[in-house]
């Protein structure tokens, strides 16, 4: 069999990533691995410590940014609940909001 092209790679453990996170097990992994691209459990090994390293960097997220992107989030999510007029979820999305940024709603 050939050698696999840096995108190959690139995709595979791409691929390998987005399975781990759905809680696949390495079994499963390498079954999958050997049916769509015909590897061998050492090579899918391979793939697997590159993921998990991508794993452990999406990890090392710091307090401020993590905090920055889900009150993005929120904020779309209330903007969303607002135009569709589900103000429910627009008032838990801000409440949730001022519990992250610990504003005193009381």
């Amino acid at each position: 069999m050939a050698k696999s092209t840096h995108v190959e790679i690139t995709e595979r453990v791409n691929a390998v990533y987005k399975l781990l996170l759905q809680s696949y097990s390495r079994f499963e992994i390498v079954q999958y691995a050997a049916k769509e691209w015909g590897v061998q459990p050492r090579q899918c090994d391979e793939y697997l410590a590159r993921a998990r390293q991508l794993i452990a960097k999406d990890s090392e997220i710091e307090r401020p940014e993590w905090l920055a992107a889900a009150i993005a989030r929120l904020v779309q999510y209330e903007k969303r609940a607002g135009r569709d007029e589900n103000l429910q979820v627009a008032i838990k999305a801000l409440e949730t909001q001022a519990k992250l940024l610990r504003f005193d709603m009381n």
